[in-house]
């Protein structure tokens, strides 16, 4: 009997296909035309060449503690690695550059801590409310959350953190131990904000607080970005006219401001067809979590949640300039193949759970 969820497949192949149709109207003046466009398609397919051997892969190969255990060092390592020998972008080293592309290793790291987690947690749902087993679990996240920061990857750091916190949340620890994790999150920015962040992430942060006070320099982008989204009005600009992305007024237009470009070019229209499709995906994920009757399935599938809708709350965030802009992809949408080859691994882990359910 075939079990896959359709619903969902559907609203990812809309949300897919309205990615596309954007990277292709600000692709004109790519040198040679439509490369970004061409590299996007190209890593969908491998993505879905992913997406297909994982579903095909019996879920249950994954749940071995050995295995995950050693995902976790072999990602570890490439984080490790990645500080020493990786392409410096954007101020952050977090790519291998390997000529004719770029791999960024946290993207999987992400996937990875979700299997470590979920694993985790599935055996000590019962006892997570001990404090030696919340530590546990927050060792596992913090060596992966700490060597992003040291990029420095603000953003990249961020969702790891986001995938632990919730999924201890979830597992059931205690009112006092979460103010408790507060206050050490607090302290914790504090000495991040001295001792981690580069200046221009301070400066990106601060201009958030203050945008008009540099709007040609720390503010320009929040300012092109609402500009864009803005002048989409209802119904867009269509298709290859908006002026923001075609002038290249928007910056990053294909990867952090893809949503800015989405809602010049197609309106309020196309960003309320690109709202829904998001929300069924996170809401046939959410009631998977609830059928599913192993708690590693719940777990995984709960924590890729938290994970898509994290990213997707921040990037659109820091387009409406409701959020600081701290450089996260949208998912499925932005241009990059690590983020794409990630998320379809996890959908794909996911579907092996929905075919191969009792």
């Amino acid at each position: 009997m075939f079990k896959t969820d359709s619903v969902l497949f559907l609203a990812l192949t809309i949300l897919i296909g309205l990615g596309l149709l954007v990277l292709w109207s600000i692709s004109f003046q790519d040198e040679p035309p439509f490369l970004s466009v061409k590299r996007q398609i190209i890593f969908l397919g491998i993505g879905i060449g992913l997406f297909i051997f994982f579903s095909a892969l019996d879920w249950r190969f994954l749940n071995n503690s050995s295995l995950i255990l050693f995902l976790y060092f072999v990602s570890i390592s490439s984080l490790v690695l990645v500080l020493f020998f990786g392409d410096k972008s954007s101020g952050s080293s977090g790519w291998f550059n390997f000529g004719v592309f770029s791999f960024q290793p946290a993207e999987i790291a992400k996937i990875v801590l979700l299997l470590v987690l979920a694993k985790y947690l599935s055996s000590r749902h019962l006892e997570i409310w001990q404090f030696r087993y919340l530590l546990v679990s927050g060792f596992f996240a913090f060596i992966p959350f700490g060597l992003v920061a040291l990029q420095p990857d603000l953003g990249g750091a961020i969702i790891f953190l986001a995938i632990w916190l919730g999924l201890v949340i979830i597992s059931g620890i205690r009112i006092k131990q979460v103010i408790l994790l507060i206050i050490v999150f607090a302290l914790a920015g504090s000495l991040a904000w001295f001792f981690l962040l580069e200046p221009y992430q301070q400066t990106r942060i601060i201009s958030f607080f203050n945008p008009e006070k540099d709007l040609l320099g720390s503010g320009y982008n929040r300012e092109q970005a609402l500009i864009a989204i803005g002048s989409g009005r209802i119904f867009g600009k269509g298709l290859g006219w908006g002026s923001q992305t075609q002038l290249r007024f928007l910056p990053l237009e294909k990867t952090d401001f893809i949503f800015a470009s989405l809602a010049e070019s197609l309106g309020l229209i196309g960003v309320s067809i690109l709202l829904i499709c998001y929300l069924v995906i996170f809401e046939r994920l959410i009631m998977w979590a609830g059928i599913f009757s192993y708690n590693f399935c719940k777990l995984f599938t709960v924590g890729f949640t938290i994970k898509l809708l994290v990213e997707t709350f921040i990037n659109i965030g820091m387009n409406l300039g409701l959020l600081p802009i701290i450089g996260i992809a949208l998912p499925f949408l932005s241009l990059g193949g690590s983020h794409l080859l990630g998320d379809f691994i996890g959908l794909g882990i996911i579907n092996s759970m929905i075919l191969r359910r009792p």
